[in-house]
C-alpha cells in the first residue's frame, strides 16, 4: 500500500462491495493513515448490494468514526485505536458435530492474552462429547473444556450454561457448524476490546454467501425478523439470526438478570440477546462475516415451527422495551 500519511483525505475509488475482504482492506487501509485524515467510500455499487447499516458498520469496525452518511458515500474520519487486554471465552453449543469439532479446534484463533474454547455438549448420541474428551488431552496447548447436558435443552440452554461457566472478560458464541468461519473471530473480539461497541451481532448478509448456505424459507424469515427487530429495538439489525455474538461477560451477568422478563421462549438464544442488550442500553452494532455451507452433520434448525416460538419472543421484549421507555 502507497504511503498515505501526508494526505489529509482520501478518496477509496473501490466501492465496499468490490473490495476482496472489506474488513481486512478497511482495516489496512486504517494502519496506514494519519489519525484524523479523512476518508470517503462507495457502497450500493456491486452484487449484493451493501445495505447502509452494514457499510455503516464495516467503516465504524476498521477504526474510523462516522462524519456523514450521504447514500451512497460515507465520509469518515480516521480514530485511535488500540485494543485493551481481554481474555477470551469462545463457546461452542454442540449436539452431534463429532465430523466437525476437530476443525473448530484447528482453526479457533486464540485472542487477546488468553483464550479458552468451551463446548456444550447438548447429550449427542454421535460421539461427540467422547471426541471432545480426547481432543483435551491431545492439545494441551490449547484451553479446551468440555460441559456434558444430560437432555437436549437446545441452543440457548448450550450457550447460556456456557456464558455462566465461562472465565474470560469477553463471550464469544461459535456454532459448531461453522458456517461462519472461526478466522473471523477476531473480528469480534476487536469490535469489543477495541470499544466499538458493546455487542457485536454476527450478519451473514453483507458478503455473498455460498450457494445453498441458507434455505429459501430461513432467508425470507430472517429478513422479515431483522426488519421487525430493527424496529423493536431502534437500531438497524440486517441479521437476527446468525448464530456468532459477542458482548462482556459483565454485560452477560447483567443481561442473565433479566432475561426472564421476555418470556424465555426464543430456543436459540439470538432474540434473547438483542432484546437484553438493548433492555439494557448496550449498544449494538451487526459485524460482517462470510457465511458457507455445513460441511458436516445437519441443520437443528426448522423454519416455521421455530419462526412462531421467536415471534412470541418479539411480542414479548416490543411490550417490555416500550414499557421501559414510556417510564
Amino acid at each position: 500500500m502507497p504511503d498515505l500519511s501526508a494526505h489529509t483525505s482520501v478518496q477509496l475509488a473501490i466501492p465496499l462491495e468490490q473490495l476482496p475482504d472489506a474488513w481486512t482492506d478497511l482495516r489496512r487501509l486504517h494502519s496506514a493513515l494519519d489519525v484524523g485524515t479523512e476518508l470517503s467510500v462507495r457502497f450500493r455499487d456491486g452484487r449484493p448490494r451493501m445495505a447502509a447499516a452494514d457499510a455503516v458498520a464495516l467503516v465504524r469496525l476498521a477504526g474510523f468514526d462516522i462524519l456523514e452518511i450521504d447514500k451512497p458515500v460515507i465520509r469518515a474520519r480516521t480514530a485511535p485505536v488500540s485494543a485493551d487486554q481481554l481474555r477470551v471465552s469462545v463457546i461452542v453449543p454442540c449436539r452431534n458435530e463429532v465430523g466437525n469439532v476437530d476443525e473448530v479446534v484447528r482453526r479457533v484463533p486464540e485472542l487477546g492474552p488468553g483464550t479458552e474454547l468451551i463446548f456444550v455438549d447438548g447429550a449427542s448420541t454421535d460421539g461427540t462429547p467422547e471426541r471432545i474428551a480426547e481432543l483435551i488431552g491431545e492439545r494441551p496447548d490449547r484451553c479446551i473444556r468440555l460441559i456434558r447436558q444430560e437432555r437436549a435443552a437446545g441452543k440457548a440452554s448450550a450457550v447460556f450454561e456456557g456464558f455462566d461457566a465461562a472465565e474470560g472478560d469477553v463471550l464469544i458464541v461459535l456454532d459448531a457448524d461453522m458456517t461462519v468461519a472461526p478466522e473471523d473471530l477476531p473480528r469480534f473480539f476487536l469490535a469489543i476490546a477495541e470499544r466499538r461497541t458493546r455487542f457485536a451481532n454476527g450478519t451473514r448478509f453483507a458478503y455473498p454467501m455460498t450457494p445453498g448456505a441458507m434455505p429459501r424459507a430461513n432467508l425470507v424469515g430472517n429478513r422479515l425478523f431483522s426488519r421487525g427487530l430493527s424496529w423493536i429495538l431502534g437500531t438497524p439489525i440486517t441479521d437476527t439470526l446468525c448464530g456468532t455474538k459477542a458482548l462482556l461477560r459483565s454485560d452477560w451477568h447483567r443481561l442473565r438478570a433479566v432475561r426472564h422478563l421476555f418470556g424465555r421462549h426464543d430456543p436459540w438464544g439470538d432474540f434473547d440477546l438483542l432484546i437484553g442488550a438493548a433492555y439494557l442500553g448496550l449498544e449494538i452494532l451487526d459485524v460482517p462475516v462470510r457465511y458457507g455451507a455445513r460441511a458436516a452433520g445437519e441443520s437443528k434448525m426448522h423454519p416455521f415451527r421455530d419462526g412462531w416460538v421467536l415471534g412470541r419472543t418479539c411480542i414479548r421484549g416490543a411490550r417490555r422495551l416500550r414499557s421501559r421507555k414510556s417510564g
